[in-house]
C-alpha cells in the first residue's frame, strides 16, 4: 500500500513540475521587459479579462489540484511508513 502512494507521489511531482513550467510569468503576459506593460490591468492581461476561462486559468486550477494531490499522497505515504515502523 505504501508503494502505491510513493508511485502516485512521484507521478504527481512530475506532472506538477511540467504544469509549473507551462505557466507564463506576468512579464511574459505583458509583452514587455518591465513587468507591467500596456496590455495588463492589475496584473492580468486584457486578453484574459475578455474570455471567461482562458488557458492560464485552466492551467492554474489544474496546478492547484495536482499540488493538493501531491501533498495528500505525501501525507498518506508518511503515515503508512510510520505505522510500518
Amino acid at each position: 500500500m505504501g508503494t502505491l502512494f510513493i508511485i502516485l507521489q512521484v507521478l504527481a511531482s512530475v506532472v506538477l513540475i511540467a504544469l509549473i513550467l507551462l505557466q507564463t510569468t506576468k512579464s511574459e503576459q505583458s509583452g514587455s521587459t518591465s513587468g507591467m506593460g500596456w496590455g495588463t490591468i492589475g496584473g492580468k492581461s486584457t486578453s484574459s479579462i475578455r474570455t471567461r476561462w482562458g488557458f492560464e486559468e485552466h492551467l492554474n486550477r489544474i496546478t492547484m489540484w495536482v499540488a493538493i494531490a501531491f501533498i495528500a499522497t505525501s501525507l498518506f505515504a508518511a503515515i503508512i511508513r510510520l505505522r510500518q515502523g
